[in-house]
């Protein structure tokens, strides 16, 4: 059985989540413009698309994380893991610090409307706190929202990433189909034990959302092959688990209090569910849906959109703040939604062609054999 290059359903998938990651960073401005307390409600429980995110990432990188193969090869993956996240990240990052510092600046010189708080005195904000976002760690040492608000998983991520292909490079080959189930049972301990009002997007907490959903993906994808390999009447028997896995996951976000009670748990078990529905070639609703061409756009802008939409959105706020507007005045709420939005596509359709593709390794085109010399 060949495994596709590319699930383009999940690709949609990731799409989808990456926009109500942005509605959720704009929740406030959509309370002010007086949003029925249903999409409130929804768009809050939004924040709950990163353990999504966590386990779409260890179901695409499964293949390749179990093929490797020595510390050499652990090596030369996490360098492409770095290189996968740094372009954008560092983009988004500079974005957010010349905001920081440009509010400085009209500070300094009493320019217009700045506010009271100094712009490098916020625990956010300090030269600590843009030290650690600039090297991708403060998903482990704080603080809670340093650079951009999604930063933090990006730095979980990449982290959890290169810890389990160092780990699967030491192990025997025998033993590297272990390694999903291990690193999903570590990271629900890990949240098992730790308070359930502890901050959940720093630290412990961080971490075993991170490490659990990228196990939770690796199991998905050894219960992908070992479904794909079934007869067709089986595979055909999942064609409606890619509609109540939606489902199931709009309650997820509708019930978020109780998901975050049961430290995130529940979200991995329906995100192996929904990806696994939606990786089997099963057809049905939510495959159509998310096989749109709007879909496929978000999906291929997503870790663009994921990145750059809080700077975006950082910017906006500070020309309003400096502009002296109530930004809960809700004709100033309308244009920043309508602003984010906008310029989050426009960067992200930036960021994907010239920044995430341009970083991309080239592929070697093998060299055409010589040709023989044509006799005189």
């Amino acid at each position: 059985m060949s495994v596709p290059n590319r699930f383009t359903a999940l690709d949609g998938l990731r799409g989808l989540a990456a926009l109500v990651v942005v509605f959720f960073h704009l929740r406030r401005e959509l309370r002010d413009l007086g949003a029925p307390e249903t999409v409130d409600r929804l768009v809050t429980g939004g924040y709950l698309m990163v353990d999504l995110f966590f386990v779409l990432s260890g179901f695409v990188l499964a293949r390749t994380l179990l093929r490797t193969d020595g510390l050499r090869s652990a090596a030369r993956f996490a360098a492409l893991r770095v290189r996968r996240f740094m372009p954008l990240h560092l983009t988004g990052w500079t974005i957010a610090l010349a905001g920081v510092s440009f509010a400085a600046l009209c500070q300094a010189l009493n320019l217009f409307h700045t506010p009271e708080a100094g712009a490098f005195t916020h625990d956010d904000t300090t030269p600590r706190a843009w030290i650690t976002s600039f090297f991708l760690v403060q998903g482990f040492v704080g603080p809670l929202f340093a650079g951009y608000a999604a930063a933090w998983s990006l730095s979980i991520e990449l982290w959890a990433n290169i810890l389990v292909v160092v780990v699967i490079a030491v192990l025997a080959p025998r033993l590297r189909s272990l390694v999903g189930p291990v690193a999903l049972v570590a990271g629900a301990v890990i949240l098992s034990l730790t308070p359930a009002d502890a901050e959940n997007t720093v630290g412990w907490v961080a971490f075993g959302r991170g490490l659990g959903g990228l196990g939770a993906g690796m199991v998905a994808y050894e219960l992908y092959l070992w479904l794909a390999a079934r007869p067709g009447r089986k595979v055909r028997a999942a064609m409606p688990l890619g509609v109540i896995g939606l489902l199931l996951v709009v309650l997820a976000c509708w019930e978020r209090e109780l998901v975050r009670e049961l430290r995130f748990l529940p979200m991995l078990g329906l995100a192996v569910l929904l990806v696994i529905s939606l990786a089997l070639p099963t057809g049905g609703p939510a495959q159509w849906l998310l096989n749109r061409p709007v879909a496929h756009w978000l999906g291929s802008r997503s870790f663009a959109i994921y990145a750059l939409h809080g700077p975006v959105l950082v910017t906006f706020e500070l020309v309003i703040s400096l502009a002296g507007l109530d930004q809960d005045a809700p004709p100033v709420a309308a244009a920043l939604v309508s602003a984010t939005l906008a310029g989050t596509f426009v960067a992200a359709e930036i960021g994907h062609r010239y920044i995430e593709q341009a970083w991309l390794p080239r592929r070697k085109t093998p060299a055409q054999p010589a040709r023989e010399p044509v006799p005189a």
